[in-house]
Protein backbone atom coordinates (compact mmCIF):
# COMPACT_ATOMS: atom_id res chain seq x y z
CA UNK A 1 0.00 0.00 0.00
CA UNK A 2 1.46 3.15 -0.58
CA UNK A 3 1.62 6.00 1.82
CA UNK A 4 1.14 9.47 1.57
CA UNK A 5 4.66 10.93 1.05
CA UNK A 6 5.23 8.13 -1.59
CA UNK A 7 1.74 9.07 -3.43
CA UNK A 8 2.93 13.43 -2.86
CA UNK A 9 6.57 12.10 -4.53
CA UNK A 10 5.05 10.28 -7.82
CA UNK A 11 2.47 13.25 -8.26
CA UNK A 12 5.82 15.33 -8.04
CA UNK A 13 7.01 13.94 -10.59
CA UNK A 14 4.05 13.55 -12.67
CA UNK A 15 3.40 17.66 -12.57
CA UNK A 16 6.83 18.02 -13.78
CA UNK A 17 7.03 15.33 -16.56
CA UNK A 18 3.67 17.33 -17.58
CA UNK A 19 5.04 20.66 -17.22
CA UNK A 20 7.78 19.41 -19.49
CA UNK A 21 5.97 18.18 -22.14
CA UNK A 22 3.57 21.37 -21.96
CA UNK A 23 7.59 23.63 -22.60
CA UNK A 24 7.59 21.38 -25.77
CA UNK A 25 4.49 22.34 -26.98
CA UNK A 26 2.66 19.15 -26.61
CA UNK A 27 -1.04 20.17 -25.98
CA UNK A 28 -2.89 18.28 -22.90
CA UNK A 29 -4.89 16.19 -25.98
CA UNK A 30 -1.29 15.27 -27.42
CA UNK A 31 -0.40 13.64 -23.56
CA UNK A 32 -3.73 12.55 -23.10
CA UNK A 33 -3.50 10.67 -26.36
CA UNK A 34 -0.05 9.49 -25.56
CA UNK A 35 -0.94 8.09 -22.44
CA UNK A 36 -4.18 6.07 -23.73
CA UNK A 37 -1.90 4.86 -26.77
CA UNK A 38 -0.67 0.75 -26.74
CA UNK A 39 2.89 1.52 -25.66
CA UNK A 40 5.12 -0.95 -28.70
CA UNK A 41 9.07 -0.55 -27.74
CA UNK A 42 10.62 -1.06 -30.80
CA UNK A 43 12.35 -4.19 -31.09
CA UNK A 44 16.27 -3.49 -30.90
CA UNK A 45 17.87 -6.11 -33.51
CA UNK A 46 21.04 -7.61 -32.50
CA UNK A 47 23.98 -5.81 -33.69
CA UNK A 48 26.39 -8.39 -35.37
CA UNK A 49 29.41 -7.71 -38.09
CA UNK A 50 27.99 -9.42 -41.41
CA UNK A 51 25.77 -7.03 -42.29
CA UNK A 52 27.73 -4.15 -41.37
CA UNK A 53 29.65 -2.76 -44.40
CA UNK A 54 32.44 -1.41 -42.28
CA UNK A 55 33.28 -4.49 -40.78
CA UNK A 56 33.79 -6.66 -43.93
CA UNK A 57 37.46 -7.79 -44.82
Amino acid sequence: MLKQMDIEEYDAEWINLIMSARKMGLTMEDIRAFLRSPFHPKKLTQNTNENDPCMSP
